[in-house]
């Protein structure tokens, strides 16, 4: 199952529930998702590619790239930040104790 060329985001099961939740969600998505309150299949399995189960494999077909796949790029646009917002993570502490300065006491000479 291969996703379409213009998928921009890796397909994630959040994007998939998200989207299924939409009031005008294909028919194909909705079946998909009754089949995932059903029990057959998890979306993190449609997500992965791997799930065999029709209406999941139905959500990758030619079709599917026209009705499915622009709403999901809607979703997964909504619910991923642009990269100016996202939080940027410190590098690495470095263990080296001479640069930890909090324990230590100074004194200001006076004039």
């Amino acid at each position: 199952m291969t996703r379409p060329d213009q998928w921009r985001l890796p397909l994630r099961a959040d994007i998939l529930r998200a989207a299924a939740l939409r009031p005008h969600a294909p028919p194909r998505l909705l079946r998909a998702a009754d089949a995932v309150l059903d029990g057959k299949f998890t979306w993190e399995e449609v997500a992965s590619g791997q799930c065999a189960h029709p209406f999941a494999r139905s959500l990758f077909t030619p079709k599917a790239q026209e009705t499915v796949w622009p709403l999901l790029q809607q979703v997964a646009d909504e619910l991923t930040p642009p990269p100016e917002l996202r939080v940027r993570r410190p590098p690495p502490a470095d263990d080296d104790e001479d640069d930890d300065f909090s324990f230590r006491t100074y004194r200001v000479k006076g004039p």
